[in-house]
């Protein structure tokens, strides 16, 4: 994992509202966005900008379903994460 996508991934990570999604994303495979109102009370405007930053963070990733918004956790993002702070050791 390069520097910059470090960096990147550890901004994402920072901020307790993006944690706590997701955290609730990882319990389950592609949940909904409207699913995540329910664990995590704010408004839609702000929803999408922690998704997005998770998403840029490459953390996770959307796909429409119909007309709703599905979204799922990036395993080889994670796993690259993991590796990385094993590396610390």
């Amino acid at each position: 994992m390069d520097s910059k996508s470090l960096v990147k991934l550890a901004k994402s990570l920072s901020d307790p509202t993006r944690l706590a999604l997701l955290q609730e994303i990882a319990k389950g495979t592609n949940k909904g966005c409207a699913d995540l109102f329910e664990f995590v009370p704010i408004s839609q405007p702000s929803m999408s900008q922690h998704l997005k930053a998770l998403s840029e963070a490459g953390l996770v990733e959307s796909r429409k379903e119909g007309r709703y918004m599905k979204v799922a956790i990036v395993e080889e993002k994670v796993q690259e994460l993991e590796d990385f702070l094993r590396s610390l050791r």
